[in-house]
């Protein structure tokens, strides 16, 4: 057992679909960056991170501009 309570995810803030992209190609980068620096763990993670702002690129991407307001 873990020593750290569960506890759920924050709200991600709304952002742009092209912000969201954005946060992904960097994250899918700096985990292609520590895996050739050996850190699997962390790279592991970095995708991780890459895959979920990509899935809300794409969620994003599917709202009609400014039928939600910030």
């Amino acid at each position: 057992m873990s020593d750290h309570p569960f506890t759920l995810p924050e709200t991600p803030p709304l952002m742009s679909a092209t912000t969201a992209r954005d946060l992904a190609r960097s994250y899918k980068g700096f985990a292609d960056h520590i895996r050739a620096m050996g850190d699997i763990s962390g790279a592991n993670h970095a995708e991780r991170q890459s895959s979920w702002f990509m899935a809300y690129a794409i969620a994003l991407s599917q709202i009609p501009p400014g039928s939600v307001s910030p």
